[in-house]
Parts: structure tokens; C-alpha cells; sequence
């Protein structure tokens, strides 16, 4: 028995309403049906045939019939569309991660507390150091250090920073 795969979803097979038709190129062959009634009312002479009306009534069936030619599987007006899309579209693509443009610039934590900001008690203006002192004394020391190799990196998120350990030499 010969087995055959069946594709769960086909998507690039256009209906075919009328022959080989599609709906989009049915719509482009009745346009001017409707279009053409329309120069026949609004134009004057109102309701009667004139030269002028009917090489605008020629124009647009012609055009009509035109952008429902297909080429290569797509309608005309399906081409116009993609070409137009193309030549519309920004030429450049500039990508700056760091651009400060329209950001707003809001410092961390506030130093200096504003006017209305002081209070007898200046603990409650500015917070209590976390870092103890013997623990900053010893960090500076390490980051002054030549050996240590100090270096910060920049990461996402945040920054990196690198101190090789220095071995101790004992004398």
C-alpha cells in the first residue's frame, strides 16, 4: 500500500473563487464596474454618454485589468505593494545601546538633601554607612594595590569587578 504525507496546514495555496481567479483578482475586475457608475453620475452631463467618460471609464478598466495580471504566482497589485513597502521602509538601521537621548537623568541617591529636606538629627537625612570601616580600609588598600590586578568590566545589568588575591609574603 503506497502511503503519501499529508501537510498539517498549507498556506501559501491562494483560493481560487471563478476558474483560476482569486478573490483579490474577482474584486479587481468588478472594481470598475462600480467605479465607471460613478463617473456616469457624478460627471457632467449627468446620466448621459460624453467622449470624456468614456476614456476615463476605459483608463480605469484598463488599469484594473492590468494590477490583476499575475506574474510569478503574485497578483501586480501584490508586486506594487512589496516594491512600494521596500522603496518606503528606513535605509539605515543605527542600534546604540548607551543613546542618552530622551532619557531622563536621575542621580542614584541624593547627596545633599534639599532645604526642606534637613532635620535636627542629620541620621535621618542620610542613611548609616553598611560597609564597616576595617572592611573599606582593607578593600582600598587591595584596590590601590599594583599586584591585585584591579579592573571593572562592564556586564549586563550591572558592573564586574575583578581583584586577583595577592598571597602575603612572609619575611
Amino acid at each position: 500500500m503506497k502511503t503519501t504525507v499529508v501537510p498539517a496546514q498549507v498556506t501559501t495555496v491562494e483560493d481560487k473563487i471563478a476558474g483560476n481567479l482569486s478573490f483579490t483578482q474577482l474584486l479587481l475586475l468588478v472594481t470598475p464596474v462600480f467605479l465607471d457608475g460613478a463617473v456616469f453620475v457624478i460627471l457632467p452631463p449627468v446620466f448621459n454618454y460624453s467622449l470624456l467618460k468614456l476614456v476615463i471609464s476605459i483608463g480605469i478598466a484598463l488599469a484594473c485589468m492590468t494590477l490583476a495580471i499575475r506574474i510569478k504566482g503574485k497578483i501586480l497589485l501584490a508586486w506594487i505593494a512589496i516594491i512600494a513597502r521596500y522603496r518606503l521602509r528606513p535605509k539605515y538601521y543605527l542600534f546604540n545601546k548607551n543613546n542618552l537621548y530622551l532619557r531622563e537623568q536621575k542621580p542614584l541617591f541624593d547627596l545633599e538633601p534639599e532645604p526642606e529636606q534637613i532635620l535636627e538629627d542629620e541620621a535621618e537625612v542620610f542613611p548609616p554607612n553598611l560597609i564597616p570601616t576595617a572592611e573599606l580600609v582593607r578593600l582600598e588598600t587591595a584596590v590601590h594595590d599594583p599586584r591585585a590586578n584591579f579592573h571593572i568590566k562592564l556586564g549586563k545589568g550591572g558592573f564586574r569587578v575583578h581583584i586577583r588575591e595577592v598571597k602575603e609574603e612572609t619575611v
